[in-house]
């Protein structure tokens, strides 16, 4: 069976304030909007996600709760992992290959460059700068997430909000 990794960076966050926490920074209202146009075109794709895990950073947290109200799972999926904040891509490429291999439908929500500069590595295709809320799918053909390696991973779509919908 295949696997498949949703790699999504987050969506627009609102301006920092004057002594906020980076960790703290929330989503725009046009983030929540993007994150919710995002999660409506997986529904309607009918994607399977085992799991939601997602950086501990606020916008990113939200990002992905918007994702997982969208697609009617419980808010039980969505799991925060702090490594995945301020992540190296190769930090970010260790931490996927040691997934649950009982999972073949995993999505990973956090920050740019990394998720652009991973889901470029793991793919060999160019995307550039992801979008915020932007969605790369990713096939494996692999037995286990341990298996994973540059290149090995085919870029089955790209998704931005302005591409599923027209909510300018």
């Amino acid at each position: 069976m295949p696997r498949y990794l949703y790699l999504l960076r987050h969506a627009h966050t609102a301006e920092k304030h004057p002594g906020q926490n980076d960790l703290e920074r929330t989503l725009s209202s046009t983030g929540v909007k993007e994150a919710l146009v995002i999660g409506r075109h997986l529904h309607q794709q009918q994607a399977p996600l085992d799991t939601i895990l997602c950086s501990t950073a606020a916008r990113a947290h939200a990002t992905a709760g918007l994702i997982a109200d969208a697609l009617k799972v419980d808010t039980d999926k969505v799991v925060p992992q702090e490594e995945l904040y301020e992540a190296s891509t190769r930090t970010f490429f260790q931490f996927v290959a040691g997934l649950d291999d009982g999972q073949h439908h995993i999505m990973c929500v956090g920050h740019n460059p990394t998720i652009s500069y991973l889901a470029e590595f793991l793919t060999g295709s160019e995307i550039g700068d992801m979008v915020p809320a932007g969605l790369a799918v990713i096939r494996f053909n692999l037995l286990s997430w341990r298996e994973i390696s540059q290149g090995n991973g085919s870029l089955e779509n790209y998704v931005t909000p302005e591409m599923v919908d027209s909510f300018q």
